[in-house]
């Protein structure tokens, strides 16, 4: 149940359309292929917001859209509405399918491109074919993806909430600045990880808790203004939709959250369950603050066109961009994503195509007939 003191609400991740499902096509390299923790088959299909990951295997999915990703060794991704993310490891991606970092929505055309987390915390976006833009995820997006928490449900949290804003009359919550949601994470995730601890709700300021009006160091301007939660329950108990109709429903919760004209933004952390046997739970600060800082313009998306990798730091931000030769194309298709798989690639004829008739030197199998006249 909803705890009821001050305040309620959330932030997170972009609303979506796409990976919604991912069907199993191929494993190659034994066995260890896992949707959740469990130990997938061909032809399983995972859903969104399942994990998809792999030990010492490989892997080959299929989409919604018609896409087809391959995983690579040591892989972890999770499906989403607008895309899939990616959070360890590599992936390719063949057709019209978007991924995501914690900190960046790369959107394909329908194209061939690949996607390397590298150990350093750096990312390559390399696209072998056809155009990917990148765009940097809004903070509030990109702080959900930081605390590990489930976008769709806190993107779907935050719609939910501000629809029944707007019938009370009030003007939607917008996404707040990275700075005012890296101060709230570790507090979210302390509370709950207390309270999943004593399987028990209580608000900051007990069991050993700091209250979030000391605790949360907010820049000049900001402020907590109240605090609710989503107390620890059993994986499924909780939903957007009954959150927001809860809070609707209860006449101090309603006044506060709806009613009243004070906040400025809402902000949640909300921590799902990772198996059966555990519990999810959430807390929500709502806010007042600067409304001149809310939302923070994004910037201008980048194009990256085919034989070309991109190098971008942790939070997004280009590092190096490099054309790619022909030896580096040999070592791609020779490479893990492409070498051993029976399934083929929906662009892979057009791939093949872009190659032979950009390229000398590069190794295609069987015969290819250029598309440009001789």
């Amino acid at each position: 149940m909803l705890a009821a003191l001050v305040l309620a609400a959330t932030v997170v991740l972009p609303p979506a359309q796409g990976s919604e499902f991912a069907r199993v096509l191929e494993i190659l390299d034994g066995t260890q292929l896992f949707i959740e923790a469990r130990q997938a088959k061909v032809n399983e299909t995972a859903l969104s917001p399942q994990q998809i990951s792999t030990q010492n295997s490989r892997g080959q999915l299929l989409f919604r859209s018609g896409a087809a990703a391959r995983i690579n060794r040591f892989t972890q991704l999770r499906l989403g509405k607008s895309c899939f993310l990616l959070a360890k490891g590599q992936v390719l991606i063949s057709g019209k399918e978007n991924g995501c970092t914690k900190s960046m929505r790369l959107s394909s055309r329908g194209t061939t491109y690949l996607i390397d987390l590298n150990e350093d915390g750096t990312v390559d976006v390399i696209v072998l074919e056809g155009t990917v833009q990148v765009e940097n995820l809004t903070n509030t997006e990109q702080s959900s993806v930081q605390s590990s928490e489930h976008f769709d449900l806190l993107g779907d949290l935050l719609a939910a909430i501000n629809a029944y804003r707007q019938l009370a009359g009030k003007p939607t919550f917008p996404a707040i600045p990275e700075t005012i949601q890296d101060a709230i994470n570790p507090y979210g995730l302390m509370l709950i990880n207390a309270m999943r601890k004593a399987r028990g709700c209580f608000h900051g300021g007990s069991n050993g808790v700091p209250s979030p009006f000391d605790f949360v160091k907010l820049p000049k301007g900001w402020s907590v203004l109240g605090e609710v939660l989503g107390c620890p329950a059993e994986p499924g108990a909780w939903d957007p939709k009954t959150v927001a109709r809860m809070l609707w429903e209860s006449p101090p919760h309603r006044r506060i959250v709806f009613d009243s004209g004070k906040p400025s933004s809402i902000s949640c952390v909300w921590a799902t369950a990772q198996h059966s046997k555990d519990t999810e739970a959430m807390v929500c600060l709502s806010l007042g603050g600067d409304k001149a800082n809310i939302p923070q313009s994004p910037s201008s998306p980048l194009l990256i066109r085919a034989g070309y990798r991109f190098r971008f730091s942790d939070d997004g931000k280009v590092l190096a961009s490099f054309k790619l030769s022909p030896d580096d194309y040999n070592t791609i298709l020779k490479g893990p994503l492409f070498s051993g798989f029976a399934t083929t690639l929906p662009h892979l004829d057009i791939l093949y195509r872009y190659i032979f008739d950009t390229f000398k030197g590069v190794d295609l199998p069987g015969p290819i007939i250029s598309s440009t006249p001789n």
